[in-house]
């Protein structure tokens, strides 16, 4: 999965499992297979919905129809994933149908029950296991009450079922509803700050301020620059920057109440390692940081000040 974007995709579900199987992981792979049939039966039959005694749709806390998801998930199972479910092509029916592997689902992630085999009321006994050959392996019930799947084999058959009903569908039907996103905090934070804001650069170095503005101006709304203070103020027009990032000689810009400049300075080293007179307690930045670093400085800049104000 591309870190840039931690949201989970439908694809990237099925993805997981695939690894988990690669790597072993055959607990956590059921569970999220298990899951699939979940998500494909609310794409294939939303109209599949609950229902009262007296034949009213029954609706969820936000007012929206509620999903009959037994039946949602028992249908799909039946309908889109019984080529894949059958231990043969040529067999009429499928090892497991809906109604049992919803069964399975419920238990194995709801009842946590270890599938106590002895008890007597379970109209039929699920027996999960490994290296059994084939999806499924009759045991000595003449009724069929048993049922010994391997969990393996059960993953990557609802695994394909999965992918395939979404390759003839994905076109007409929305899976991306079914995404689930995830907020990358560091990412999420960084942007946050600076993503309704503006920047100015005023140096004397055009080549430099064109490259802070190519670097940086991406997490900004606005970003200009200029190698004067007249040339900035009129790219801005009539926006305020939130921060500026200037040469020295443009200090008497901002740093006086009466000044149009708004917002902290940050300014711009002339040698690496230097201090200028003058520029105590301001934050620098040196011609040989690196992206993350300036984005840095600029942030502490801005949130001193900030604090300050709030003072």
């Amino acid at each position: 999965m591309d870190r840039s974007d931690v949201s989970f995709t439908f694809l990237d579900r099925i993805r997981e499992i695939e690894e988990n199987i690669e790597d072993g992981r055959f607990q956590s792979a059921l569970a999220l297979a298990v899951t699939l049939p979940d998500i494909c039966g609310g794409i294939a039959f939303p109209e599949l919905v609950k229902r009262g005694r007296d034949g009213r749709i029954l609706r969820d806390r936000s007012g929206e129809p509620s999903r009959d998801t037994g039946r949602q998930y028992s249908q799909w199972v039946d309908t889109y994933g019984t080529p894949f479910l059958k231990k043969d092509p040529a067999d009429e029916a499928p090892y497991i149908c809906g109604e049992r592997l919803w069964q399975l689902r419920c238990e194995y992630l709801h009842q946590n029950k270890g599938f106590d085999n002895d008890t007597p009321d379970t109209e039929v006994r699920f027996h999960l296991g490994l290296n059994c050959g084939s999806s499924i392996c009759n045991l000595d019930t003449e009724d069929g009450s048993d049922i010994r799947l391997d969990i393996e084999e059960l993953c990557r058959r609802i695994c394909l079922a999965a992918r395939s009903f979404y390759e003839e569908n994905r076109e007409n039907m929305d899976f991306a509803l079914y995404n689930t996103p995830v907020i990358d905090f560091t990412r999420w934070k960084e942007e946050a700050f600076s993503a309704r804001k503006v920047l100015g650069i005023v140096t004397g170095d055009r080549i430099y301020g064109s490259g802070l503005k190519a670097a940086l101006g991406q997490y900004y709304r606005l970003a200009v620059s200029g190698v004067s203070w007249e040339e900035v103020r009129k790219k801005l027009k009539k926006e305020k920057p939130d921060v500026w990032i200037l040469d020295r000689e443009f200090l008497k810009y901002v740093d006086h109440e009466d000044g149009d400049g708004k917002g902290p300075a940050v300014f711009i080293l002339k040698e690496p390692g230097s201090r200028e007179a003058g520029l105590e307690g301001y934050p620098y930045l040196d011609k040989f940081m690196d992206l993350k670093e300036m984005r840095r400085t600029i942030r502490s800049g801005q949130e001193g000040t900030e604090r300050k104000q709030d003072a």
